[in-house]
């Protein structure tokens, strides 16, 4: 199944963007490949292949994401990003990220509908005066036409 990962800006300020170009790499396409359940399921030689490093290097970057990490924003897990699991590895703050996601996609989308409904309105009142105008016009001719026809009388 296609899916699709958010990745938010915030990532430039973690600590894993201090690490080297390969980690990185390999964070991000397991980001990319997690499914619904935050699990990534691939063995190294077939993720190293998906992110473009060498299996060496993807040992070294699964390694990397394993240990704790003392600085990390999220000291869930001592910092660790993934842990592993039958058939590949989990991703020990992908809930919570979506979780995020969903909130900000939720304050996002009433925040448009809010807008909408304000637009709407708007044009609603416009409408409304400009159909008072119309009324207020046809009925001052009316009126005028009345009034015509009584001073002629008609």
């Amino acid at each position: 199944m296609a899916g699709y990962t958010k990745l938010f800006s915030s990532i430039l300020d973690s600590t894993i963007w201090q690490e080297d170009k390969e980690t990185k790499l390999v964070w991000i396409t397991m980001l990319a490949m997690k499914n619904g359940q935050q699990i990534v399921e691939a063995s190294i030689p077939g993720l190293a292949k998906r992110a473009g490093v060498t299996v060496s290097e993807c040992e070294q970057a699964i390694t990397r994401l394993l240990s704790p990490d003392q600085y990390s924003r999220t000291q869930d897990h001592k910092g660790r990003r993934i842990e592993a699991v039958d058939g590949g590895w989990l991703i020990l703050n992908g809930v919570k990220y979506r979780e995020k996601l969903s909130s900000e996609e939720r304050k996002e989308y009433k925040r448009a509908k809010q807008a909408e409904y304000r637009r709407r309105r708007k044009v609603l009142a416009h409408e409304a005066a400009c159909d008072g105008a119309r009324q207020a016009i046809a009925e001052g001719l009316a009126a005028d036409s009345s009034q015509s026809a009584n001073l002629t009388g008609g």
